[in-house]
């Protein structure tokens, strides 16, 4: 018979990845349900314990794509709005906890094994300085992670910050946002996965004066990969510099002494990116070059960073 210590689930704006944790603190039987389908978290664990005929556990943890701090919810990238309160109701007898999903990316990095992470180029790791996680999905999400007797992840809402404009470039696609009657431009709006890289798609076609047969992300990622689509790799080259930047400008504002790239997007490229101007645009500075130049750049190669950090987290409740 199973014994059920917890659930556990990552609930992005895309997709959710529930699984269950055992005596031994390991996670087991990953699930992955689009979030489209649901309405709220509940919803999904339920379906989840029915697929595995199993019932609730006492302890349900979950991660989620949002602020965790208010008890009304609304997810940017999907249609989800409900109330944190709501859905603990609906849950009992279980006791649940809500993590923002970015915290627990955070709270996973100092577990993480070097198979996990690939590195784009120079710099030394310092394990126990300051740590920024970045999180590269729908939209994107931050946090920063120190070390005070324990580690600590402090989520932040980054995607939400503004871009700086640092080339012209980056003025005239952001002119192109302001000129389609957007009130307010931020991070996501460039490098986001929903939002961001189709209307850098409409920038660039408009720019190069291209008409391409299939502009979709995904179709553009297969002609990136084989590098046969000239379009695709101009499109992603700039979308990997705009990474660059805003890893930089991040990581000279919270003091961060290593970076962490995870989400779903940048694996699906990832031979191109570790060769892509990101770094070089990370390290791009006339004053500050030489301390961006010994700060490590990883990409989160691990599909379920958040269910290790969640992980973790049971773990030291409990230890408490």
């Amino acid at each position: 018979m199973i014994k059920i210590r917890a659930l556990i689930a990552d609930i992005g704006a895309t997709h959710a990845r529930v699984a269950w944790v055992d005596e031994a603190y390991d996670y087991h039987d990953v699930a992955i349900h689009r979030s489209a389908d649901f309405n709220a978290p509940d919803e999904v664990i339920d379906a989840y314990c029915q697929t595995l005929g199993i019932e609730r556990p006492q302890l349900i943890v979950l991660a989620i794509a949002a602020p965790v701090e208010l008890d009304d919810v609304h997810f940017v990238n999907n249609h989800w709005q409900f109330k944190l309160s709501d859905v603990k109701a609906r849950l009992t007898p279980s006791t649940v906890h809500f993590y923002n999903d970015v915290e627990m990316l955070g709270a996973a990095l100092p577990h993480l094994p070097e198979s996990s992470l690939v590195k784009v180029g120079g710099g030394e790791l310092s394990p126990y300085a300051p740590k920024l996680a970045m999180s590269l999905g729908s939209g994107i999400g931050t946090s920063l992670v120190v070390h005070h007797h324990n580690w600590l992840a402090i989520p932040s809402e980054g995607g939400h910050s503004a871009m700086m404009m640092e080339d012209q470039e980056i003025v005239n696609f952001w002119q192109m946002l302001r000129c389609s009657g957007k009130d307010e431009i931020i991070v996501e709006d460039f490098i986001g996965g929903r939002r961001g890289i189709p209307q850098l798609i409409d920038y660039m076609t408009k720019l190069l004066n291209v008409k391409h047969k299939d502009s979709s992300p995904m179709a553009l990622v297969s002609g990136l990969i084989d590098k046969k689509d000239t379009f695709a790799v101009q499109l992603f080259g700039r979308y990997c510099a705009m990474i660059g930047g805003v890893a930089k400008n991040y990581t000279l504002i919270t003091g961060a002494k290593s970076v962490y790239l995870a989400g779903g997007i940048i694996p699906r490229f990832l031979e191109f990116f570790v060769q892509s101007d990101f770094r070089s645009a990370f390290e791009h500075s006339a004053s500050v070059f030489p301390l961006l130049q010994k700060i490590p750049t990883f990409v989160v190669t691990d599909p379920y960073p958040a269910l290790t950090g969640l992980v973790q987290t049971i773990a030291f409740m409990e230890d408490e």
